[in-house]
């Protein structure tokens, strides 16, 4: 089950003005053809670009069993040149002495015309590694001086393969064999030495700055000024977010409870980091041992609490967002929670696709040796559901295979299942003849970063809820493109003219909007200035001001005058409507009152 979060419906973001009626809609209605338009190119660039090149979309090709000798927990799966390196766990019972078929068997991964084949190999095969007299004695001393030794996980990079081992009670308590891989996929021992080479990337692929007194909004509603874009504190009993830099009311756009609502701004901690058009808090309240995660989506002014992000979160390329193990977060506003799929879970690695289309996201739960890997695909900008294994390998032509232990009871028969992917190595890329024409020059990988830009200001430009700063980004959007994307012009493409088109309308609303500004600022001003005067005049018109006849005359006079400057006001744009028939109701009602008092 997954929680979306679908562009936050509703009203326009505090602070912004959205336009409507008049000349507006005849642009505005310009603009979602010429969106259309640029999209219809985009799509037609992109489907030329996957036949000259070839494009792989994340498909199951198969589903087989592969048969150990005995009964064990499987543990990982890596390949090894062409074969299939399977890791488990056995519980031998009155059996002395571990040998590495224990713990290691080598199978074929072979395409055959019923499936694949997974049969058992020689350990002489891919190099001969599993047979090796050095590792066999370094393997038996292990199982010798640490008689709970288990296998956690086989991990594989460039030139090195590493099969970890738990030796004690924790996890830090480890022993790590290290094999060398040559170009071939042959694999040769080195050592039992490899706990240095055993290293996780960073949590978080950025840096968190920690608010000081400097950012400090102080009043009776004090605040953090975050980068004069956002707004938080966990004074008066919440925690609110406001996007605007006012510390004498405490609403906000976001607000939750916090347990000391007795606490003063010094108190709590505050971190933020800016990742494009997002920007990510993370708050400790006073007397809370748990951080509080949020991001804040300076384009849409949306606000969502999502604290796996605390466990681990890297951006996705291009600025284009954010992922985590449990999800993911789009500067678009989309973004997915999938439940059941985040706990103990560390960033291991990602994964690009030599197209430049796909990148796929690994994260890692050591104690459990569950893996959760997101596919993300740049043109699209959309992460499938994620893939739950205990295991996972990938060959050179893109085929992954993947395993799920139905439970930690021990089996002969382990089910793999086969996805071929984009993934394919730089290798098998390099063989793929090249492509021919004006789109071959360009590259797929560039074609890609450009088609991606395009599809992105279609959905700028077509947004439900457009405002000010839409348009903007959209104009900047345009100008960026057209600067970092030189081909754009060309026959084969044509998509250069559709943007300036796009950018030229873009314009246009902007030159718009700043009316439609100008007729808000001066329907508020008439507003103000009649709440203003009607409650000078109720002063006025008070009964103990009024001692004689002509003053109840005059009263009624203005009072009739007040009323028919309230009726003219509802012919302004953009009056608020709602306040002036207040305002009149309450004239209508004192003209009552000082008739019957004047009679």
């Amino acid at each position: 089950m997954a929680t979306d979060g679908a562009k936050p419906q509703g009203s326009a973001p505090a602070g912004e003005t959205t336009l409507e009626g008049g000349s507006y809609e005849v642009i505005r209605t310009r603009l979602l053809n010429q969106a259309e338009q640029l999209g219809t190119l985009a799509a037609d660039l992109n489907t030329r670009r996957k036949k000259l090149f070839g494009g792989t979309e994340l498909t199951v090709i198969g589903n087989e069993r592969v048969r150990t000798e005995n009964n064990c927990v499987p543990r990982d799966i890596v390949s090894v040149g062409k074969y299939l390196l399977f890791g488990y766990n056995v519980f031998l019972g009155l059996k002395k002495e571990t040998v590495v078929s224990d713990v290691f068997s080598l199978h074929k991964f072979e395409k055959t015309d019923e499936g694949f084949d997974f049969s058992a190999v020689p350990a002489t095969e891919a190099g001969g590694f599993l047979a090796d007299p050095r590792f066999i004695k370094d393997f038996g001393e292990l199982y010798k001086y640490y008689k709970d030794a288990k296998l956690t996980q086989l991990k594989r990079t460039e030139s090195r393969l590493l099969a970890v081992f738990q030796t004690g009670q924790t996890l830090r308590d480890i022993k790590v064999f290290r094999f060398s891989l040559d170009v071939e996929g042959r694999a040769t021992y080195i050592d039992n030495q490899g706990e240095r080479d055993y290293v996780f990337p960073p949590s978080h692929d950025f840096e968190w700055t920690v608010a000081t007194r400097e950012n400090y909004v102080l009043g009776t509603h004090p605040h953090v000024n975050v980068l004069d874009q956002v707004f938080v504190e966990t004074v008066k009993g919440d925690l609110t977010i406001k996007v605007e830099n006012n510390s004498s009311t405490g609403l906000g756009i976001y607000s939750e409870p916090v347990d000391d609502a007795d606490q003063s701004l010094d108190d709590a901690e505050f971190a933020y980091t800016k990742v494009g058009g997002l920007i990510l808090l993370r708050v400790l309240p006073f007397r809370e041992k748990t951080y509080r995660y949020l991001v804040f989506n300076t384009r849409t002014q949306h606000v969502i609490r999502i604290d796996t992000i605390g466990q681990a979160c890297v951006r996705l390329p291009e600025d284009q967002g954010i992922i985590f193990p449990g999800g993911f977060y789009l500067q678009t506003g989309d973004y997915k929670v999938f439940e059941g799929t985040s706990e103990g879970m560390e960033f291991k690695k990602s994964i690009r696709s030599p197209n430049g289309e796909d990148v796929l996201y690994v994260f890692y739960r050591r104690d459990e040796g569950s893996y959760v890997l997101f596919p993300y695909n740049l043109v699209r900008k959309e992460v499938q559901n994620p893939l739950l294994a205990h295991g996972y390998s990938i060959f050179g032509d893109g085929r992954l295979v993947v395993f799920r232990a139905a439970s930690n009871e021990p089996t002969r028969v382990h089910p793999m299942q086969v996805w071929q992917t984009p993934f394919v190595s730089a290798e098998h890329a390099a063989a793929m003849p090249s492509a021919p024409g004006y789109l071959g020059k360009v590259g797929n990988a560039e074609l890609v970063r450009g088609i991606s830009e395009a599809l992105s200001l279609q959905r700028v430009a077509k947004s439900d809820k457009p405002t000010r700063r839409s348009y903007e980004d959209l104009i900047s959007g345009v100008t960026r493109a057209l600067d970092a994307f030189y081909w754009l012009s060309h026959a084969e493409v044509g998509l250069q003219a559709p943007m300036e088109s796009l950018r030229r309308t873009a314009e246009l609303i902007i030159d718009e909007f700043e009316k439609v500004q100008a007729l808000q600022k001066r329907a508020v001003e008439a507003i103000t200035e009649a709440d203003a005067k009607q409650a000078q005049l109720l002063l006025r018109v008070r009964p103990e001001e009024l001692n004689n006849a002509e003053a109840y005359m005059q009263a009624l006079t203005e009072l009739r005058q007040q009323r028919g400057h309230l009726i003219s006001l509802k012919e302004i744009r953009y009056i608020d409507l709602a306040r002036v028939e207040a305002l009149e109701k309450q004239a209508v009602e004192e003209t009552d009152r000082v008739s019957t008092g004047c009679v």
